[in-house]
């Protein structure tokens, strides 16, 4: 599923700070969220997309193609 800002509570999120991080990245970024359901969202795993998203925003090159499908194991989304 693409994580919308409407769909954030079909969303499971380790604690309200992972929640914040992944609506600031579909607010205001281009990236991409896909969620794969029965999975949580770290606060971790939350930093690390939105670290990638904004770096990303900030490049001229198509970064986003460049970033590769993260262990849905361990950090549930992938950013495209």
């Amino acid at each position: 599923m693409k994580i919308t800002k409407s769909n954030l509570n079909e969303v499971v999120f380790e604690n309200e700070d992972a929640r914040l991080l992944i609506e600031d990245v579909v607010t205001h970024t281009s990236a991409s969220l896909y969620y794969y359901h029965g999975l949580e969202i770290t606060v971790q795993a939350a930093l690390s997309i939105w670290n990638r998203a904004c770096q990303a925003d900030g490049e001229e090159d198509g970064y986003y193609n460049n970033i590769p499908l993260p262990d849905c194991r361990s950090e549930a989304v992938a950013v495209c």
